[in-house]
């Protein structure tokens, strides 16, 4: 146990709770919630930063910036963290971006773009099969059984992660069943690279981050902000005093648009305020409303089944990016349509249209603790607030 006492340190907002409609009472149910979590050693870290209808009245953290117990510094609102998954939906609108430039369609034949797949049977796998995760490529670690599962990361350090990638084969036809594959998001990041001629990190950078003024949020661990990095392991101790040094990944043009990102709340509330205005962020455009609509409606039929995780056979929502709240949802009180993406069960973002609620938190789990208490939970919570 650590003897340093569980500050919760508040970020500058511009709205009070009640100037966007919400209950400021509720605020105090959460963070003490979240300060209880931290107390039981379930996560050593908690953030969230929310706003309605373009208000954000409240960004606060909680908790300890490093996994070490001698380490008494705070997590603060600014603190950097990695994102994780939710990278994927930041692919997700520079694909769309492509769709909306003419330069790729939602139909097209993955190998089209990328030779690699332009034989049986992967011929058969088109654009929006990587999106919606319907593409019968490689699924992810704890997916499905398979004792002798290579990890995502394993596998793109291969010599030639796409064809390593290929050689696992199709585990069902592209378009008959939902499983996670955050490799197709990889190959998503390759045909950003081939399409445009521009490496698919620098691509995000100009067209979505700068767009959306995310100064904080970069893809390679940098000096610059050594001290306000989040670490829960030694590795990641390692990948911030190796910062600036690590030439290799530097240097090495194989897309983390699966993973890759690290940000703060407060760039997260940018990129999920862009989403909730139909694709403009202060006045410029960022994708099109008719893009937007596509991301966040449903793209999987009802006969597709989803057997990852102990689903056993049940049909799971998905937009192209995104998934989203469903009616029958029963694990949080959050509105039906809402769309959201994790990143590790470590950070979300969700995005409530009927609410005009934008909502981002971080809760940094000790160690490999999971549990769904700083995730379902504290969506119960942030939702219980709004008037």
């Amino acid at each position: 146990m650590r003897n340093y006492p569980i500050y919760i340190t508040k970020g500058e907002v511009p709205f009070s709770p009640q100037e966007a409609g919400y209950e400021k009472e509720r605020l105090s149910v959460l963070d003490q919630h979240l300060k209880n979590l931290i107390s039981k050693d379930m996560i050593q870290s908690a953030s969230y930063c929310l706003a309605r209808d373009n208000k954000t009245f409240v960004h606060k953290a909680l908790g300890y910036l490093n996994y070490k117990e001698e380490d008494g510094r705070p997590f603060l609102p600014d603190s950097v963290y990695g994102i994780y998954s939710i990278t994927k939906l930041v692919t997700a609108v520079a694909i769309l971006q492509l769709v909306e430039d003419g330069i790729l369609r939602l139909d097209q034949p993955v190998g089209e773009i990328l030779e690699e797949f332009k034989d049986a049977p992967f011929d058969k796998i088109q654009v929006w099969h990587l999106l919606t995760h319907t593409s019968g490529l490689y699924c992810d670690e704890g997916c499905k059984p398979d004792k002798y599962h290579e990890s995502t990361n394993q596998l793109m350090k291969s010599t030639n992660w796409i064809n390593r990638l290929l050689s696992k084969g199709l585990s069902s036809e592209p378009g008959n069943e939902w499983a996670y594959s955050s490799l197709g998001y990889n190959v998503l990041g390759e045909i950003i690279t081939r399409s445009t001629g521009v490496f698919a990190h620098d691509y995000i950078n100009e067209r979505v981050l700068k767009v959306c003024d995310m100064q904080d949020t970069h893809w390679v661990y940098t000096t610059k902000y050594k001290e306000r990095y989040s670490s829960r392991f030694d590795w990641m101790d390692w990948y911030i005093e190796q910062a600036d040094q690590n030439l290799e990944r530097k240097a090495n043009k194989v897309p983390r648009t699966w993973n890759g990102l690290l940000s703060t709340d407060a760039d997260l509330m940018k990129f999920g305020t862009m989403l909730l205005n139909y694709g403009k962020y202060n006045g410029k455009h960022v994708l099109g409303r008719k893009a937007v609509e596509a991301l966040k409606r449903n793209q999987i039929p009802a006969d597709v089944k989803n057997f990852c995780w102990g689903a056993n056979g049940a049909n799971n929502p998905y937009g192209l990016g995104p998934t989203f709240q469903a009616e029958t949802n029963r694990s949080q009180l959050v509105t039906p349509g809402t769309i959201n993406h994790e990143g590790w069960g470590t950070s979300c973002l969700m995005i409530d249209y009927e609410e005009k609620f934008v909502a981002v938190w971080s809760a940094q789990f000790v160690g490999d603790n999971w549990s769904m208490l700083p995730l379902r939970n504290v969506a119960s919570i942030i939702w219980s607030g709004i008037i």
